[in-house]
């Protein structure tokens, strides 16, 4: 029973730290990048649906990425 508490809670918790900060914070950033590097194509406007959690996820990437060439 514990334990289907504690998961619950930590799914519960996960979820909204993976929404408020990945799409809050992240997004916009991932927005901006991708519009550049795709010349305006990806991501679409607001209305048409897209992965958001991949426009946020961008920003993300290429900071380990930079963090990557950086220390090697």
């Amino acid at each position: 029973m514990l334990d289907a508490v504690a998961a619950f809670l930590l799914s519960t918790v996960g979820d909204f730290v993976l929404e408020v900060l990945l799409i809050g914070v992240f997004y916009w950033p991932g927005w901006l990048i991708l519009r550049v590097l795709t010349l305006g194509k990806y991501p679409p406007p607001r209305p048409q649906s897209h992965n958001e959690y991949f426009v946020s996820s961008i920003p993300l990437i290429l900071a380990l990425a930079g963090l990557t060439f950086y220390f090697s």
